[in-house]
């Protein structure tokens, strides 16, 4: 038995909406429908969408999923690709972090450049009257 938008967008968790946003976008296939001109899911239908709200929630962007959410050596590619994004990001976070602790704790000063000839002055200065 098929299950309506509303039905299957409750069972993955998600919105009426984001379903038929991932329609738009090609990322979920249209289901059949009855005479009476409702979708009806099925099964396959659920498992995509719940695959999709699983990549979405670990961060994958919409235009990378169709490639990560197929079975073969493109999807390990691509996972590697993100996870790579993931470490770079974090690793970017992390020395942000490490610099804000390090001004909370008064260990470094945040106005001086760290190469110390630019603070000398353009112009030279002046000499006597």
């Amino acid at each position: 038995m098929g299950r309506s938008t509303r039905e299957i967008a409750d069972l993955a968790e998600t919105t009426v909406n984001t379903v038929r946003h991932y329609h738009q976008v090609g990322l979920l296939e249209q289901p059949d429908r009855m005479s009476n001109g409702y979708k009806q899911y099925q099964v396959r239908h659920l498992v995509r969408l719940l695959k999709i709200r699983r990549l979405r929630d670990l961060g994958v962007p919409l235009d990378q999923i169709d490639e990560v959410a197929v079975d073969g050596d493109s999807s390990t590619e691509a996972l590697r690709a993100i996870d790579g994004d993931l470490r770079a990001s974090i690793e970017r976070l992390q020395r942000a972090r490490a610099e804000i602790q390090a001004i909370l704790h008064g260990s470094t000063v945040t106005d001086v450049p760290r190469d110390s000839r630019t603070l000398e002055p353009a112009c030279p200065k002046p000499t006597g009257p």
